[in-house]
């Protein structure tokens, strides 16, 4: 631009050296559009107005529909605008967003384009960059739209339908002696009305049946509940394996948690893995309480759709007992590690006689599984291999309170 400001001072100066009128016509002409030029499109580009709709939560597998929506809301048109997209690599289908428009005043154009979820995560979307120039290519303004959103991509969930862990943790109830833990869901029987019963406990279907006041018998329980801890401590992952290894142990922990939630059970999680949105990660340690319910799961969920494998100074077995200390007496606590050596038994042994029904869930393929399950069994807990998903399958074959599942 510099350089076509000297060529109008040299037609300026040329004209009035030899009194051409028509080079003076020249240089008011395009010295007009070139200032004008230079004052409209930068206001054009600050007038833009962008919006970006898409849904911000999604399973694996799924295609995300995006809506972009570019108005110009002034009374300038816009002779051209290029459009450049700041996609995630993994969840774009082409590699750039590239498309050029032209906008007359208070003109809306939408771009819709698509999102393939083939990985968990967690993925910010733009920011947008608007570049806006001018039909004679005098003048143009690059500028970002910094409006960032987000998108959660949830992590693959397996299916299970039962699985042969010991009886406690399926069904997360314990006979009790006390009717002050009866269970609402575990229906015993009827019996008849007496005065000071709660009303709502009234089976109206028998009482109109039998034309007497019928009350709902319950069988007295204490719901237990389950606490996943996740590893993720690079140092206890082989360096070949890590990343293979780790999404594996968050799908293990997604599909687990899931089904306890299915099974109507309180659960929570606990991670040593770094959250992008926790901005101090140097305690390294996302806790979740155990609580029943779809939106808890789905809390859940997010933390592992996030999560990501990191170093951390503090041995496992200290974070882990750390995460263990404000659950409540038969919580049943599983444990997805990649470890499962002796000092790892040895710590999850004294969660053992605070109370803790503990479950060791392993995610690496050891050749000799058995040396461990004997271990763990003779500390008193249950140690069962998912290195793979084959390993989950015989997992939901085996009988209840089985002793393991073969190495």
């Amino acid at each position: 631009m510099r350089d076509f400001l000297y060529l109008l001072i040299a037609l300026l100066a040329l004209a009035l050296l030899l009194r051409l009128n028509f080079v003076y016509y020249i240089v008011y002409v395009v010295g007009g559009i070139w200032l004008l030029a230079r004052w409209a499109t930068p206001r054009s580009l600050a007038a833009l107005r962008v919006r970006r709709q898409f849904v911000d939560h999604a399973f694996l597998g799924e295609r995300i529909p995006v809506v972009l929506e570019v108005s110009n809301p002034s009374w300038f048109p816009i002779p051209w605008l290029r459009l450049t997209e700041t996609m995630p690599l993994d969840l774009a289908a082409s590699e750039q967003f590239n498309r050029v428009y032209s906008l007359r005043p208070r003109e809306k154009v939408t771009i819709d384009y698509e999102l393939h979820c083939t990985r968990r995560g967690y993925y910010p979307l733009g920011p947008l960059r608007l570049v806006v120039g001018d039909l004679f290519g005098f003048s143009d303004a690059d500028g970002r739209d910094g409006a960032q959103q987000f998108l959660t991509v949830y992590p693959r969930i397996i299916p299970l339908v039962r699985l042969g862990l010991p009886s406690r943790l399926p069904h997360g109830t314990l006979p009790a002696s006390r009717r002050i833990f009866e269970d609402p869901a575990r229906l015993r029987g009827v019996r008849e009305y007496q005065p000071g019963d709660n009303l709502r406990r009234i089976h109206w279907k028998a009482s109109a049946h039998s034309d007497a006041l019928l009350v709902k018998q319950f069988s007295p329980a204490i719901s237990l509940e389950s606490m996943v801890l996740l590893n993720l401590n690079t140092q206890d992952y082989h360096r070949q394996r890590i990343y293979s290894a780790s999404e594996w142990a968050i799908v293990v922990a997604a599909s687990v948690a899931t089904y306890l939630e299915s099974m109507r059970q309180a659960v929570g999680l606990a991670t040593n893995g770094r959250d992008p949105l926790i901005a101090d990660n140097s305690q390294q340690l996302t806790l979740i309480p155990p609580r029943p319910g779809r939106l808890h799961l789905m809390k859940q969920l997010e933390v592992l759709a996030r999560v990501e494998v990191a170093e951390s100074a503090q041995p496992f077995m200290d974070w882990a007992q750390r995460s263990a200390v404000s659950l409540a007496w038969g919580t049943t606590v599983l444990a997805i590690t990649p470890l499962a050596d002796e000092a790892v038994c040895q710590g999850f042994h004294r969660l053992t006689r605070a109370g803790m029904n503990v479950v060791l869930l392993v995610t690496e393929p050891y050749a000799n599984f058995g040396v461990v399950r004997e271990r763990a069994r003779r500390l008193g807990l249950r140690a069962y291999q998912t290195a793979t998903e084959d390993d989950l399958t015989r997992l939901q074959t085996t009988p209840s309170g089985a002793v393991g599942v073969a190495a």
